[in-house]
């Protein structure tokens, strides 16, 4: 195809995360009606669709169609619009082809929004990980909407208390982990959880640091070892400690205090090739 035959107006890409804008800019880049079709799914006769009406391709980013969106791009001589949450999910002939340009951001959506509507509350999501919902319940004053939060996501008991054994006093949990805590229902359970705290508490939030284990009692299934704790005993013979190298690696052996494995000598480029000399008597 010759270059004759090029799209003369250069596509637009434009892309922005979800609310900031991207399909409404891109609609003003038209004044007459424009055809709306997604990446993913073309099914629209390109030769019967004027030039002036132009078309906007939406959602680049999900599963596109490639060869039939480069075929548009290279054919249709109006103005082609094409959105994408972002630039690393567009193919990159299809990004090669396109003038890239940035939807709003969505601090500058939520003014819009305020200022459109001044009395309306922000947006604010239930669904919370563990992380956000300790640090609401830690900080949040408003205790009606921590058992929300709470009787939303259902967290495990365990590991909801966990977190907050880190980050408040024990003393006012052992009321609802000693009494309340699969006793009473899981309702109850929140609701008494979420009022034992005043909310205001602005520390770090303390992540619950992982249990340390012995490995002792595993290695001594490994090694055939009933009794754990004869297994250093054990260890104290030199015979039996050459016997548990061989099943052990060298962090295993150096936790048992038996000495690592002798390591093999591996053959340098430089040793010396020893070359059997054969007598007379191999040729016969």
């Amino acid at each position: 195809m010759g270059l004759t035959n090029m799209n003369d107006n250069r596509p637009i890409l434009i892309t922005g995360k979800t609310g900031t804008g991207k399909s409404t800019k891109a609609k003003g880049y038209f004044t007459d009606e424009v055809k709306i079709i997604y990446a993913n799914d073309i099914e629209f006769d390109l030769g019967s669709h004027p030039k002036s009406a132009g078309i906007i391709i939406e959602d680049v980013h999900y599963k596109p169609q490639t060869d039939i969106i480069m075929n548009i791009i290279r054919t249709y001589r109006g103005q082609l619009v094409l959105t994408s949450i972002n630039e690393k999910s567009v193919p990159k002939q299809i990004k090669d082809m396109c003038k890239i340009k940035r939807a709003g951001s969505l601090n500058h959506l939520q003014n819009e929004i305020k200022y459109l509507a001044p009395n309306s509350e922000p947006p604010f999501s239930y669904e919370k990980d563990t992380y956000s919902l300790v640090a609401e319940y830690m900080k949040n004053s408003d205790r009606d909407l921590v058992v929300k939060l709470l009787l939303y996501n259902k967290p495990a008991d365990t590991q909801i208390m966990s977190w907050l054994n880190e980050n408040m006093h024990p003393n006012k949990l052992l009321f609802v982990d000693g009494v309340v805590k699969r006793r009473w229902s899981q309702r109850y359970f929140y609701e008494m959880l979420a009022y034992i705290h005043a909310g205001n508490s602005y520390d770090r939030i303390s992540m619950p640091k992982r249990g340390t284990y012995s490995k002792i009692p595993s290695l001594s299934r490994r090694l055939g070892v009933k009794n754990p704790s004869v297994l250093r005993q054990l260890c104290m013979d030199s015979t039996i400690a050459e016997h548990f190298k061989k099943k052990l690696n060298n962090a295993e052996c150096r936790l048992l205090q038996i000495g690592e494995k002798k390591k093999k000598g591996r053959k340098k480029k430089t040793d010396p090739i020893r070359i059997e000399q054969k007598r007379i008597g191999d040729y016969l």
